[in-house]
């Protein structure tokens, strides 16, 4: 029964926004934001949340907002509605964001000073960045809509002041890379403060980080056919699938993909050498000491990557393709293939 009464709030919603109605007078109508941090600090604010409001609102029982905003220095997490009622999952494309939501049942709608919702973003890189609302659609009781050109902006400073963003880098080889690779958002650090460099990377997170750094268009799971779709994190699957769709990742021979899994260095080297666009070259012979340890499958990538500058050898030459990746080493190899890129 609760499921059929979502699908009646979901359908009645939808129906709204996408049947045409005869619409009233907002002329009248104003709309404001307001921001919880106008100078936001990477590493330490980690989150901003933009509220929509809105003055001389008649009777509103649904509404539609969209926006633009700045993801070169913003990510987008949520939207919530300040209207108690359902809504719809924020609706993000490039740079455009689109929210919906409804109150329930026969009731008035809101009217007078209305707080519509809230976006929360995270802040990453350096210097201004803004959220503009650039329409708004309302509908209220009687199933009367409006559409304004809203044009209302709200402007922030993101500032970054060099400190040590996590306190277990210090002194670490790969301290540099792991703060230019926060700051550029495809990663991030512990809620204690902490980013454990040497900490091994899954291959649901590597796909996660790689796609967040060369900004793959997220897709959802729909696409993705593993045989092992039902153990896959909720968070990963849209990077995932997205990986899969570009032909960086691929599953096992059982058709697996073992989203937990703890990532080797050649499989990261082979991931990178795919997202690079760097055809394998399977005539050259690998100047690696420990080439014969380089599993056939990886061995033209890594011979690749190395001719490319993308990866080096550890002590005495040596590749170690079989050992786990760390985190250091997976932002690493992502940064050489953004330099590698420009």
């Amino acid at each position: 029964m609760k499921h059929k009464l979502l699908y009646i709030h979901l359908t009645f919603l939808l129906c709204m926004f996408l049947v045409p109605m005869s619409t009233w007078a907002a002329d009248t109508f104003s709309y404001k934001l307001t921001i919880s941090n106008d100078k936001p600090e990477v590493g330490k604010d980690k989150e901003i949340t933009v509220t929509v409001k809105g003055d001389n609102l008649q009777d509103v029982y649904a509404y539609e907002v969209n926006f633009i905003y700045d993801t070169s220095q913003l990510r987008f997490k949520e939207a919530k509605s300040a209207i108690t009622g359902f809504s719809i999952p924020a609706i993000v494309k490039n740079n455009q964001i689109q929210f919906a939501s409804t109150k329930i049942g026969n009731v008035a709608g809101e009217s007078g000073q209305v707080t519509l919702c809230t976006l929360t973003f995270e802040p990453f890189g350096k210097g201004e960045a803004s959220v503009k609302l650039t329409d708004v659609k309302l509908v209220n009781s009687k199933m009367v809509s409006a559409k304004q050109n809203a044009g209302t902006q709200i402007a922030m400073e993101i500032r970054n002041d060099n400190r040590a963003l996590f306190r277990d880098i210090a002194g670490h080889w790969a301290k540099d890379a792991i703060e230019k690779a926060t700051k550029l958002g495809f990663v991030n650090g512990y809620e204690d403060g902490i980013f454990q460099p040497q900490g091994l990377v899954t291959r649901a997170e590597f796909a996660a980080m790689l796609a967040r750094a060369i900004h793959l268009p997220l897709k959802d799971d729909a696409a993705l056919s593993f045989a092992d779709l039902a153990f896959m994190p909720e968070w990963a699957k849209s990077s995932i699938s997205a990986a899969a769709a570009s032909g960086i990742v691929s599953g096992y021979e059982d058709n697996t993909f073992r989203s937990d899994k703890k990532i080797s260095r050649a499989e990261i080297t082979t991931m990178i050498v795919r997202a690079a666009g760097i055809l394998a070259n399977e005539d050259k012979i690998s100047t690696f000491t420990d080439k014969d340890q380089i599993p056939d499958w990886a061995y033209p990538f890594v011979v690749s990557a190395a001719e490319a500058g993308l990866i080096q050898g550890k002590g005495g030459n040596l590749f170690m393709p079989n050992d786990h990746a760390t985190r250091a080493e997976a932002v690493t190899l992502i940064l050489s293939l953004l330099d590698y890129k420009k």
